[in-house]
């Protein structure tokens, strides 16, 4: 499922930090969440949350 933040959220990223706007979340709580965001040269990329309280 597709889930919009309604504030950015800070993640860490190969880029350094960046604000997810989207995330991927699974349908198993135990599975790690997919966010997507915008590298500073303005791609669109995924990282993934092994922390799932970070969502």
């Amino acid at each position: 499922m597709i889930r919009v933040f309604p504030v950015p959220l800070s993640v860490r990223t190969a880029c350094g930090r960046c604000l997810a706007r989207f995330a991927i979340a699974p349908e198993d709580p135990r599975d790690p969440w997919w966010v997507v965001y915008r590298d500073p040269a303005g791609q669109w990329c995924t990282a993934m949350l092994e922390d799932p309280e970070a969502v």
